[in-house]
């Protein structure tokens, strides 16, 4: 450590900048009033220019390979704008769509705008930024430290790898390790458990999850081991991932606990009159959780409410596969959902809600979520929603259109269909699409025929944003026109209208910048 920065480490209350000795102390001699950080960092300043000034310029340096011909056509100067403002701007979504129809079209960015792309701070956006950027973005990210995301090649480069595990932060650490397991699953693996003990809990949660892709039956062991660390978020990950392995020794114990929790199921009979009755399913919740159950199941129950024997039921569900049910019953989802009605039902929803979404279980999405909408606002029923919210990537959506289609003539929407909606992944179906549209349109033509919106946020102004970069291209030419349905009660003082005015403008030009992607990058 040199004089001048361990000044600077020490504080210049403890240690006076010291001269370094070169002819820049001459510049000092002599300065009156200055304060002694002053004095540091222009000592400092002068130093590192000296040091650059005096370097002898290195010989024999043979120049880059040149980068290679462009083997794709830019795209157009008038996509270059749209695209040129979107980097510019804070538009991730878009900015993804638009960088999509470029690869789809065959297209690459043009060579102005490959600065603005390679600064690219969104990680999801890179690999969108990455399959566009030619010959000379590639060539380009080579000179710049910040841009390397851009330079490996999907498997990785081996030896690149194993400095970033070794050396760079976190998030670059895990990208790393996804790259090798993607090439040797167990190598990857190993990596992980060489570190794991020197780790911090942050740190081994996110590299146990990074396990999750190509999860195997070889990654049983060192899960098994994670049960036991001294983590609980370690432990909840491990035994998320250990009951994906279909097989293992966890989804056996699994299995056997659920069925002491859900014991069995009572066939319905026939009524008086011939009529078929429901089934019902028998419940026992557990009259005490041992240390094998908290080590397999490990968590704290919600704080809003819910009691201790529904968590634990809807804990013991949680991990086993919901087929598994229809199984040993020999009932269908629907069957099953219909007995569980009873006091544990919100118990059992939640279970099942969870296990859905780990197993993808997509025969049950549908039913679940029908019934988990219906349920009661209380802590069982709000328990039960919010998990079965996890699982709306599985839904299918033209059921969801379906239900945008039974909304009352007036267009109001509840909040879960809502919530329900903001959570579904872009980009939505053109069925859902234009059930969405046709919904909205109602709601805003409702104004003038019902009155205006109730409360201070209405149901449909919260998805706003999602539709306006989830709505299928093709539905995008219907999309206008929205803001005349509300008739006279545009530009009204009162601040409900005046906010849902406001939504909809931005909407509508959200919708508008798709509509020049789409016309401009023609597929």
């Amino acid at each position: 450590m040199d004089a001048l920065t361990r000044a600077a480490v020490a504080g210049t209350s403890r240690e006076k900048p010291p001269a370094s000795g070169l002819p820049t102390d001459e510049l000092f001699e002599g300065v009156a009033g200055t304060s002694p950080e002053r004095d540091l960092l222009l000592r400092a300043g002068a130093l590192a220019v000296y040091r650059a000034a005096g370097r002898t310029p290195e010989t024999g340096v043979a120049p880059p390979e040149p980068a290679s011909e462009e083997a794709l056509p830019a795209c157009s100067t008038k996509a270059a704008e749209v695209i040129g403002s979107l980097l510019a701007g804070q538009r991730d979504a878009i900015l993804r769509e638009a960088l999509e129809r470029l690869r789809l079209a065959g297209l690459r960015l043009p060579h102005t705008l490959l600065p603005g792309a390679l600064n690219v701070e969104q990680k999801e956006s890179r690999p969108a930024v990455t399959a566009v950027l030619g010959e000379l973005g590639s060539w380009l990210a080579g000179f710049n430290p910040a841009w390397t995301w851009a330079t490996v090649p999907d498997g990785g480069l081996i030896e690149d790898d194993k400095a970033t595990w070794q050396e760079r932060a976190l998030p670059e650490r895990l990208d790393a390790l996804r790259r090798v397991r993607g090439r040797d699953a167990d190598q990857g693996r190993l990596m992980v458990e060489e570190v794991w003990k020197s780790e911090k809990a942050d740190a081994r949660v996110a590299m146990i999850r990074a396990l999750e892709n190509d999860l195997r039956p070889d990654d049983e062991a060192f899960l098994e081991r994670s049960l036991d660390d001294r983590s609980v978020r370690v432990r909840e990950v491990a035994a998320d991932l250990l009951a994906r392995l279909s097989g293992s020794a966890y989804t056996a114990r699994a299995a056997e606990r659920a069925h002491a929790v859900l014991a069995g199921y009572e066939a319905p009979a026939r009524g008086l009159l011939g009529r078929r009755r429901t089934g019902k399913l028998i419940v026992r919740p557990p009259a005490e959780v041992d240390g094998p159950w908290r080590r397999d199941l490990p968590g704290e129950k919600p704080q809003h409410g819910v009691g201790e024997k529904a968590w634990r039921i809807s804990q013991a569900l949680s991990v086993v596969p919901p087929d598994h049910w229809e199984e040993r019953f020999g009932v269908d989802p629907g069957g099953l959902l219909s007995a569980a009605r009873g006091d544990w039902e919100a118990a059992l929803l939640a279970g099942w809600c969870r296990a859905t979404a780990v197993h993808r279980a997509t025969s049950w999405t549908w039913p679940l979520w029908e019934r988990c909408v219906r349920m009661p606002r209380d802590a069982d029923g709000e328990m039960a929603w919010e998990v079965a919210l996890s699982f709306a990537n599985l839904l299918p959506q033209t059921s969801v259109a379906a239900a945008l289609e039974r909304l009352p003539p007036d267009g109001e929407m509840g909040f879960r269909l809502a919530a329900t909606l903001k959570a579904i992944p872009a980009p939505w179906a053109s069925d859902l699409s234009d059930a969405f549209l046709e919904g909205l349109r109602k709601r805003l033509g409702g104004f003038e025929v019902y009155g205006q919106a109730c409360g201070s946020e209405d149901p449909w102004s919260l998805t706003l944003p999602r539709a306006a970069t989830s709505l299928h291209p093709e539905s995008l030419e219907g999309a206008t026109g929205l803001k005349e349905l509300m008739g006279g009660w545009i530009g009204k003082g009162n601040h409900i209208m005046l906010q849902w005015e406001r939504d909809l403008t931005w909407f509508e030009e959200t919708l508008e910048l798709r509509r020049r992607i789409v016309k401009e990058i023609p597929l």
